[in-house]
């Protein structure tokens, strides 16, 4: 687990909140459709799901430094921690990262204080638990923090998402996109893509990657399941993308003309044999992928996603991410097959791989209790999860 973040129960020993206590929350998330494309340049679809990472935070006018508790995990006494410390306290202390960030942008912070972590989203699992503990406490640090513009920042959440990822991954040199920053702080249902994408809105001049906020009322129906697997996100993202982006370099090297985002999938296929092995079958699986990406944005603008193609859809994903990636595991395929044979339309992995969750999609009542069910009978870990807001300060 990052410094300083935990996963969910309910402590005795920690500090008691008061009329001075400020509660920041920002969801975890799912990826529907894109799942190891950002890196290559590529956009995503993603979902902030109901499940939080929260901080209860009470000021203490004596001290400048942010003492955090972790009740969630006991074992673990409470942290100090110097926002204005030259350097962090571990190689993934995002905390101060963020703060470094805020502090590069002019904030002020003129007293610190007792900071609680909870948390209730999957750990290690592909839920971007950690991104949800950066933009929950990035939303609180501006909370608290002094700057003339200061309500600037609040007013402009796609402003302060690119700074949960320069503070998250950019500190420290980290591998992977976007996706996880801009879904836990922007929330909702959302399509990240480079600026300058095909067919993508224009992007503001200074930002690199846009947004667009997808309008769709319900997206009921989804299960997250987490198979107890714990994964290394970072080292699984560094080793396949590291192998996705040779297998591009292939690509361009041996096609006149090649272009990820650009080539037609059938034109590839035509001329794919002058690439060799593997990278001919990881170049053609991504740009499936890449084409999924683009026929559910196309579906879920419309506002009428049809649910057998979008079940299909997330089953073809998976095995692109399965087979081909190689990220997830035989439990986690055994898992989806389970949950498909219960009368699931479709499903995939949800995040980096080599362990942690997958979801489904059954939108259907009945389909909903079978599959619910069925996973109840197998003992298996899940949650109902419906799309949710974005970080924000929760009333007192």
């Amino acid at each position: 687990m990052p410094q300083n973040s935990a996963a969910s129960s309910d402590p005795d020993s920690s500090p008691g909140a008061n009329e001075n206590t400020i509660t920041a929350a920002a969801p975890g998330r799912i990826c529907l459709f894109g799942e190891h494309q950002d890196y290559l340049g590529l956009p995503v679809i993603a979902m902030a799901v109901d499940r939080d990472f929260r901080i209860e935070f009470t000021p203490n006018e004596s001290t400048r430094v942010f003492t955090i508790h972790t009740p969630d995990l006991p074992d673990r006494p409470p942290q100090q921690l110097d926002i204005a410390a030259a350097a962090p306290r571990s190689d993934d202390d995002y905390c101060w990262g963020i703060g470094q960030t805020l502090l590069e942008e002019g904030f002020t912070f003129e007293c610190g204080g007792d900071a609680i972590f909870r948390s209730n989203i999957p750990f290690r699992a592909g839920c971007s638990s950690s991104s949800a503990m950066s933009a929950a406490w990035m939303r609180l640090l501006i909370e608290i923090g002094e700057h003339p513009q200061r309500d600037d920042y609040i007013q402009d959440p796609e402003r302060v998402a690119y700074l949960v990822y320069k503070g998250e991954k950019e500190k420290f040199q980290g591998a992977g996109g976007m996706m996880d920053q801009y879904s836990c702080y922007l929330g909702g249902l959302l399509y990240v893509y480079p600026a300058g994408y095909p067919g993508a809105p224009p992007v503001a001049e200074s930002r690199s990657y846009g947004v667009e906020m997808l309008d769709l009322p319900d997206m009921s129906g989804v299960i997250l399941i987490d198979s107890g697997q714990p994964k290394d996100t970072q080292g699984i993202l560094a080793s396949v993308g590291d192998r996705a982006r040779s297998a591009v370099e292939s690509a361009a090297q041996n096609l006149q003309g090649f272009s990820l985002p650009t080539i037609p999938l059938d034109q590839y296929t035509a001329a794919q044999t002058a690439v060799p092995e593997p990278a001919r079958t990881i170049v053609r699986d991504h740009l499936i992928n890449r084409d999924l990406c683009q026929e559910g944005i196309a579906m879920l603008r419309s506002g009428r996603p049809d649910p057998q193609r979008l079940g299909a859809m997330l089953n073809e994903e998976h095995r692109i991410l399965s087979q081909t990636l190689g990220i997830a595991t035989p439990l986690i395929d055994e898992i989806q097959q389970i949950c498909n044979d219960a009368g699931a339309l479709g499903g995939k992995i949800n995040g980096s791989g080599g362990g942690g969750t997958l979801f489904c999609y059954a939108p259907e009542p009945e389909m909903h209790k079978k599959v619910t069910e069925t996973l109840v009978d197998r003992g298996i870990r899940h949650f109902p999860v419906v799309k949710s807001d974005g970080a924000r300060i929760l009333p007192g």
